[in-house]
C-alpha cells in the first residue's frame, strides 16, 4: 500500500511572539515494514532546518524563529510504502512468554520495563496491575489478554484528557483517547515483565483524519511486534510509525518554547491517503497555500491557557502538545 500522509500545524498569537526553539517528529522511519519514499518539512516564517537523532534514534527536526511573528506553519509531507509481510499474531505464536529469560532481559530493552514520566506508578495503577493474570502459553494468548484488561478498564471518549495526562489520571477517568489506551497498555505489560515501548504515527481511515498510537512488545528473537490496543488488534498496512519512545513525552510530533506575553491557539489537521504512484512534483505545492481544504481544520482548534500577565517582562513559554487520537470511532 502507498500512503501520503499531509500533516499541519499552525499556531496563533494574540500578540507578536519571538525567540521561537521549535522540534518536529514527523518523518515516518524506513525499516522492514515501510519505506520512506519522500518527507518535506516547510515552515512559515521560513527557518533553517537542522536534523539529529534522538537517544531512541528517531530522526528530529529543529529550527529556531528569532524574529517577531503571530502565527506559524509547520506543513510536513510524507510519501510512504507499507509492506508488512507477516501478521503479528503468527510472530507472537511462536514465541513463549518466560520473563525470566535473558531473551527478555537485553541491554536494549531494560528502559522499556522501567516507569515513565506518564506512565508512572500510582495506586490506581498498582491495584490495576495487581489484577492482571501474566498467563502462561504463547505470547499471543498474554497480549490479547492483556489488550483485553485494557480495553474493558478505559472508554473511548475524546476531550477528557489531554497530551500531558499520565495514565494514572486516565484510568480514574476511565475515558480516553489513543495515546491514554497506549499508556496503560505499556503499564500492563511493564508489570508483568514484559517490556513495551510507545508507537507514534498514523493511520489510514478513508475519510477521516487520524493521528494515532499504539505500542511494541519485545517478542525475544522476533524482535520488536506492532499491537494497537485501542482496537484490540494488531496493525496492518495502515498504519505508518513516526517515532518510537518510553511513551508520548518521549515522541510529541512538535515541541517547542517561545517568547511572549500572548495567548496562544493551536490548530492540527492530518490527512492519510491511499495513493497508487508518486505523483510528479508531488513536493512542489508552494508554502502559500494549504495543501487541502480548509474543512480538514475540524480536527483540533483550541485556545491556549496561557494569558498575558501583569508583569512587563516576557518570559519563555512552552508549546501547547498536540494529543494523539483518531479522527472518529
Amino acid at each position: 500500500m502507498l500512503l501520503r500522509v499531509l500533516h499541519e500545524t499552525k499556531l496563533s498569537y494574540t500578540e507578536p511572539v519571538s525567540e521561537t526553539v521549535f522540534e518536529v517528529r514527523m518523518a515516518p522511519p524506513s525499516d522492514e515494514d515501510q519505506t520512506n519514499l519522500g518527507y518535506h518539512l516547510r515552515t512559515l516564517p521560513v527557518a533553517p532546518v537542522t536534523i539529529y537523532r534522538d537517544g531512541f534514534g528517531n530522526r528530529v527536526d529543529l529550527f529556531n524563529i528569532l524574529t517577531p511573528y503571530r502565527e506559524l506553519v509547520i506543513r510536513a509531507t510524507s510519501i510512504v510504502r507499507m509492506h508488512r509481510a507477516e501478521p503479528a499474531s503468527a510472530r507472537l505464536e511462536r514465541v513463549r512468554f518466560a520473563p525470566d529469560h535473558d531473551d527478555f532481559r537485553t541491554a536494549s530493552t531494560i528502559e522499556y520495563l522501567l516507569p515513565s514520566p506518564l506512565v508512572a506508578r500510582t495506586p490506581e495503577l498498582d491495584e490495576f496491575v495487581a489484577g492482571l493474570t501474566a498467563g502462561e502459553g504463547s505470547l499471543a494468548d498474554v497480549v490479547a489478554g492483556l489488550m483485553e484488561a485494557v480495553r474493558s478498564r478505559l472508554a473511548y471518549e475524546k476531550k477528557v484528557t489531554t497530551a500531558r495526562t499520565p495514565v494514572g489520571e486516565a484510568l480514574r477517568l476511565g475515558r480516553g483517547v489513543c495515546q491514554d489506551f497506549s499508556h496503560l497498555f505499556l503499564a500492563a505489560c511493564r508489570g508483568i515483565g514484559l517490556p513495551a515501548r510507545y508507537v507514534s504515527g498514523y493511520i489510514h481511515l478513508p475519510g477521516e483524519v487520524a493521528t494515532h498510537a499504539w505500542c511494541q512488545v519485545w517478542a525475544g528473537r522476533a524482535g520488536w511486534v506492532d499491537v494497537d490496543p485501542t482496537h484490540g488488534t494488531y496493525p496492518d498496512n495502515d498504519h505508518v510509525k513516526i517515532a518510537i519512545g518510553r511513551d508520548y513525552s518521549d515522541v510529541p510530533p512538535n515541541q517547542g518554547l517561545w517568547k511572549g506575553r500572548a495567548r496562544e491557539t493551536i490548530g492540527v489537521s492530518v490527512k492519510v491517503d491511499a495513493i497508487d504512484r508518486v505523483p510528479a512534483g508531488w513536493d512542489e505545492w508552494s508554502i502559500a497555500e494549504a495543501p487541502w481544504s480548509s474543512g480538514a481544520w475540524l480536527q483540533s482548534q483550541r485556545q491556549g491557557a496561557r494569558s498575558r500577565g501583569n508583569s512587563p517582562v516576557s518570559s519563555f513559554r512552552q508549546q501547547q502538545g498536540q494529543q494523539q487520537q483518531e479522527g472518529s470511532r
